[in-house]
């Protein structure tokens, strides 16, 4: 029994150690977050890639916001979930003339950078060689690609031999 009792508080140790949820963001990082975003609410901090990340809610911006800073402090970018119609025009007549108008758009995100443009992430859902296919792109406000990026959702190479 004692074993057991010892093989579970390890796990649960374990387990304490690899979560991240309530990570306390250094007091310079949470003044210029509250400077930048003073009516924010449901904030939560954690640590990403080396970065502080604070996710939280803007209201009447958007629900679902993530700034990120250095670990020094130094604001890096905020990325924005946003509707396909907050989109600028440049942006929706590239996505457009590209995928059309009857293409399922899943997310789109506003991504302002320090020292750099914004940018604009658009995720979509197509059709490749029969499989559904999630697309990535990024865009910057004048409609100019910068990137895409494919995922392909339950892709099977068996089936292409059939």
């Amino acid at each position: 029994m004692k074993k057991i009792m010892f093989a579970l508080m390890a796990v649960v140790a374990l387990f304490a150690v690899g979560c991240d949820d309530d990570y306390n963001a250094p007091q310079a990082t949470r003044s210029e977050f509250k400077t930048q975003y003073p009516n924010a609410v449901d904030v939560e901090w954690e640590r990403r890639r080396g970065h502080v990340v604070c996710e939280f809610e803007l209201p009447g911006v958007s629900r679902d916001c993530e700034a990120w800073y250095t670990k020094d402090g130094a604001w890096v970018m905020t990325e924005f979930k946003i509707r396909y119609d907050e989109l600028p025009q440049p942006v929706r007549t590239a996505f457009e003339s590209s995928y059309g108008t009857q293409t399922p758009v899943d997310d789109v995100s506003r991504v302002e950078r320090n020292g750099a443009s914004t940018i604009y992430f658009i995720e979509a859902t197509i059709v490749v060689n029969g499989y559904l296919t999630d697309i990535y792109l990024d865009y910057e406000g004048d409609g100019t690609l910068l990137r895409t990026a494919v995922d392909v959702e339950n892709y099977d190479n068996i089936y292409y031999y059939l």
